[in-house]
């Protein structure tokens, strides 16, 4: 792809330019929020940790602490601190800065891929993506998808109908099955890919959430209008090779909430079934009414 191919792309958006040996620094340039968007921070930090550790180690993991909103049209600034460099792990601390302000912090995990223990569990039984229906379609009924989707096209989004009756012992309310996928082709980079999924796993997890209290799936308008919600921390574990460009279905869930913190989390499958993620966010939550 040239530049012009790959503005406002997610490809585009994990190109960091490296200033020093522990810096780095990355635009905003695929959702117009007025606040950053926690998984553009999570993806780029993946970024600026894999490229640090090197090509040799694949992230395994991340945990993510959010600390201030941060400005979408502002470069972050990301340093990185080695916590441990050995033969066959790694692990970095990375801090994404705006103006003098912390925005987070990452810790990121990479690790050679020497074989070993391995398992999974099955994915859920649900609908295709070409039998779920794209979330725009689902928000036409409460009037479009509202500010935050405005423009919005990295991502493609499908959800599979719902069964409200199939309640599960790990969640408070029936699973969310969701479809997501890249819309552009991404390099077969295995770091990009994860970046890339880190960037995904941040979307939808609220309205599962706010689900065990009446909030429609799909229905972000409304949403937006009857909660106010801020991620405070967000994990991801990664389990081998992955491609973000095709289909993942990302299963959420919700264990619990407690003074308006609520759990939210997401076991994400490729197309034939193996599990390659399973992400955690813990959430700020009040009702606006």
């Amino acid at each position: 792809m040239t530049t012009a191919q790959t503005e406002g792309t997610l490809e585009a958006l994990f190109a960091l330019e490296q200033t020093s040996p522990r810096t780095w620094t990355g635009t905003s340039d695929v959702v117009q929020l007025p606040q950053l968007f926690g998984g553009q921070l999570v993806g780029q930090s993946i970024v600026a940790a894999g490229r640090s550790a090197g090509e040799e180690k694949r992230v395994h993991s991340s945990h993510t602490t959010f600390l201030r909103p941060g400005l979408s049209q502002v470069p972050v600034l990301f340093t990185v601190e080695t916590l441990r460099d050995g033969r066959r792990h790694a692990v970095h601390e990375v801090s994404a800065w705006q103006e003098d302000e912390l925005v987070c912090r990452t810790v990121v995990s990479s690790a050679t891929d020497d074989g070993g223990i391995g398992h999974g569990r099955p994915r859920p039984t649900t609908a295709p993506p070409e039998d779920s229906t794209d979330l725009r379609v689902l928000a036409e009924e409460d009037g479009g998808l509202g500010e935050f989707w405005e423009g919005f096209s990295a991502v493609e989004v499908r959800v599979a109908p719902i069964d409200e009756d199939a309640r599960v012992p790990h969640s408070a309310v029936a699973p969310r099955n969701i479809w997501m996928r890249a819309t552009d082709r991404l390099p077969d980079d295995p770091l990009l890919h994860r970046a890339a999924l880190a960037y995904a796993s941040d979307l939808m997890l609220m309205a599962t959430a706010v689900a065990p209290h009446g909030a429609v799936t799909g229905h972000e308008r409304t949403m937006a209008d009857q909660w106010w919600a801020v991620s405070l921390d967000h994990v991801l574990w990664f389990q081998g090779d992955l491609r973000a460009d095709e289909w993942l279905l990302f299963e959420h869930t919700t264990p619990m909430a407690h003074a308006g913190r609520a759990l939210v989390q997401a076991a994400v499958f490729d197309g034939d079934g193996t599990t390659v993620c399973q992400v955690s966010q813990e959430a700020l939550v009040r009702p606006l009414r």
